[in-house]
């Protein structure tokens, strides 16, 4: 099964390819009010998002329909007393696929956090529902949050994170 999904995984990124890139900093400096959000991203399949975004205080939904979130290397930094929801998107090659810090929400629907340092890395005193998700392959911990968090989490596929599949930590 395991080797089915990975399959699955390198023939979307393959067949992605020969798509457009875009980037997803343009795409958040771009985006409208909707949904109750601030910014509403709404992206599409047939492109594969570069980049990372920072989020200080604002309500942000990123709806993805299965699009590809290229990091390299940078993560989606949400700061203060912000919301952000995430639904739809396999995010990729991250130091963290969603850092969190301060007071912040956040709702994960079907995503996949593939091959960043850390899949989600919530240091925040407020609240993270994770639904349906995948977190594989990263490089250190799938899911990491501090004590503080109140953290919700429903049928996640966490496997394969070289120091751990979930992690809480004290702060203080």
């Amino acid at each position: 099964m395991k080797n089915l999904l990975f399959f699955t995984f390198v023939l979307v990124i393959l067949t992605s390819l020969s798509f457009g890139t875009t980037n997803l900093q343009q795409v958040y400096s771009d985006a409208l009010p909707g949904l109750g959000y601030d910014r509403l991203l709404i992206l599409h399949p047939d492109s594969i998002y570069s980049g990372g975004i920072s989020v200080t205080n604002e309500k942000i939904g990123i709806k993805g329909y299965g699009a590809i979130i290229d990091l390299a290397g940078d993560s989606i930094h949400v700061f203060g007393q912000s919301q952000i929801d995430i639904d739809g998107c396999v995010i990729i090659n991250g130091s963290s696929g969603l850092a969190a810090h301060g007071n912040v929400n956040s709702l994960i629907t079907q995503c996949t956090f593939y091959g960043n340092q850390i899949g989600v890395h919530f240091m925040s005193s407020g609240c993270i529902e994770v639904v349906n998700t995948i977190i594989s392959n990263n490089s250190r911990y799938g899911y990491a949050c501090d004590e503080t968090s109140v953290c919700i989490l429903h049928f996640i596929d966490s496997y394969q994170n070289t120091q751990g599949n979930f992690m809480e930590w004290c702060s203080g």
